[in-house]
Order: structure tokens, then C-alpha cells, then sequence
């Protein structure tokens, strides 16, 4: 009996300690997703279960009901050490509930806080120690797992990855295709007239940011995925064939309305209705080559007949 009331105390003890160490309460972030207009589908990916708490995931869907909208995902809170974009995008969802026919064309998967136990505990790591953002090739985690079992139907024209940075003074961003460059420098542009500067300084191993940006090639795709077998959804999402993918890096050293301001920028300048992505834009490039191609065939053509008139002219 002593012994069981022990284990009982015992139990308790760590229930109290690791509630202490909790410096957010994740039920309470997620409450408003459950009081969202019909604009909004709150799908539940399932439970991550850890020793002290357990915790739902959720798929916030925004405008599913056009099937041939085009499809955004939008993903925050992978490290749990990272909550300003959280918290913005909290502003943006309630935003797109509040106006009327915001979005009409788009729909936008919201993985709103995918790091729960991390989210709750300050921690840039799940409640198993696994770093969430390179787990899309092991996918270890349950976390990952329930994200990529909840999207795998679904063709997304981008893919957008909210992030904080501990060692960058400013804001930068990763790229995984040329494709993207000019968009890439449309973004950073447009964070620079908002006020806030790029980095130019960061070195991620030996890819340094210039202007904001750092564009990762093709020999650090692979190093990540066939030597440390690790992919960030940057590399997962460009590999799978999706025509914009960003990281998004806001420097921790900014105070946290700063932040928040920056991805609320980042979020909604993305969601834009009629902004051209990546897709439209080479679809006009190639209908433009085309048309030239087509132009220059008739130009040929109509050469090459006037001169075989002249010969038969001639001749005659």
C-alpha cells in the first residue's frame, strides 16, 4: 500500500514539475479554430501522445468547397521555440473569417502548430528530442507522419514553411528551384519597403545568404537527402513537383511585434487573389514562345514561297 501511494505522489510530482515547465498552453492557442465560420473545415489528424500530455492535431482548411481552386500550405510552429509566426497566422485566419468573399479562387491548407508538445515547452524539438524540420525522408515522428498522411491527396500549387532564426540579424529566405528566383526578390523587395532589412551575412554551412536569399542547388538536395538522410519540407515539397516552395526565416533578434508583423506581411502578400504564381506566370512565358515560334514559322515560310515564285518568274 505504501508503495503505491508512493508511485501515486511520485506521479503527481512530475505532473506538477512538467506542467511548470510549460510556458504556453497549446488547447487554449488552438480554441478559436473551433469557433470559425463555415468558410473554415477543422479536420482532426489524430493524437500525438506523450508520457505527461497528449495533444490533436488539426488541418485547418480554408474555401475547400471550389475543387478546381488553386491549393496553398501554409505551415508554422515545426519548431516549438518559434511562436511569432503562430501567432500571426492566428491574425490571418481570424482576418480571412471576418471578410466577406475574401478568397474566392484559393484554398489554403493551415498546419497551424505542428510542434504541440515543443509549442507548450518552448522547445525547438518534439517530446521525443526529434527536430521536426528534417524528418520528411525517416519520418520518425508522429507529428510528420499525421502531416503527410492528411495532404497526400492534394496538389498544392506552394508550399510555405514559417520559421524564426536565432543567428540572423535579418530576414532571409530559402529557394530549392531558378524557377522561383523572381518571385524570391519580389518577396524580399516587399519586405524591404515594409522596413525591415535582408540578410546579407548568415552562412548556412556554405550557402550565404545575399539579399535575403539563399538558393539551395541540386548537390545540397542531395547531401541532405542520400548522405544525412534528411529533408526540410523545402526540399520534400520541391522534390514532389510543387511550383513555389519557400522557408521563410524571421530573425529571432527583432522584438516579437516586429515578427509577427514580418509573417503577417509574408502570409498575406502569399494569399493574394490576383497575384500571378509561379505556374500562370510560366504559362504566359511558354504561350509568349509560341506565338514567337509561330510568327518566325510564317516569316520562314513566306520566304521561302516568294522566292520560289521568283525562280518560277524568272524562268519564265
Amino acid at each position: 500500500m505504501r508503495k503505491i501511494l508512493f508511485v501515486i505522489i511520485f506521479l503527481h510530482i512530475v505532473l506538477f514539475i512538467n506542467a511548470q515547465n510549460r510556458v504556453r498552453n497549446y488547447e487554449e492557442q488552438i480554441s478559436f479554430i473551433f469557433n470559425l465560420s463555415n468558410k473554415f473545415t477543422v479536420y482532426e489528424m489524430g493524437t500525438i501522445y506523450y508520457s505527461e500530455h497528449s495533444y490533436k492535431m488539426y488541418k485547418i482548411t480554408y474555401n475547400q468547397s471550389n475543387a478546381n481552386n488553386k491549393k496553398f500550405l501554409i505551415v508554422s510552429g515545426i519548431h516549438g521555440n518559434e511562436e511569432a509566426p503562430v501567432y500571426a497566422l492566428r491574425d490571418v485566419i481570424l482576418t480571412l473569417d471576418s471578410q466577406e468573399n475574401a478568397l474566392k479562387n484559393i484554398t489554403v491548407d493551415f498546419i497551424y502548430i505542428l510542434n504541440p508538445y515543443g509549442f507548450e515547452h518552448d522547445s525547438r524539438y518534439n517530446g521525443n528530442g526529434l527536430n521536426l524540420s528534417l524528418d520528411f525522408i525517416r519520418v520518425e515522428s508522429n507529428e510528420i507522419q499525421m502531416l503527410l498522411n492528411s495532404i497526400k491527396d492534394t496538389q498544392y500549387t506552394g508550399v510555405y514553411d514559417f520559421h524564426e532564426h536565432g543567428n540572423s540579424k535579418s530576414f532571409f529566405l530559402y529557394y530549392y528551384t531558378r524557377k522561383n528566383k523572381q518571385l524570391a526578390i519580389e518577396i524580399t523587395e516587399m519586405i524591404k519597403e515594409n522596413n525591415f532589412t535582408l540578410e546579407n551575412e548568415f552562412v548556412d554551412v556554405i550557402l550565404k545568404a545575399r539579399d535575403g536569399l539563399i538558393y539551395i542547388p541540386l548537390y545540397a538536395k542531395w547531401y541532405y537527402e542520400y548522405i544525412l538522410r534528411a529533408a526540410t519540407t523545402g526540399i520534400y515539397f520541391e522534390k514532389r513537383n510543387v511550383k513555389e516552395v519557400f522557408v521563410f526565416e524571421i530573425p529571432k533578434l527583432e522584438d516579437f511585434l516586429n515578427r509577427k508583423t514580418m509573417a503577417k506581411i509574408l502570409a498575406n502578400y502569399l494569399l493574394q487573389e490576383d497575384r500571378e504564381t509561379i505556374v500562370e506566370k510560366n504559362r504566359v512565358h511558354i504561350n509568349i514562345i509560341y506565338i514567337g515560334i509561330i510568327i518566325i514559322s510564317i516569316i520562314c515560310i513566306g520566304i521561302i514561297i516568294k522566292r520560289k515564285i521568283g525562280k518560277r518568274t524568272n524562268g519564265a
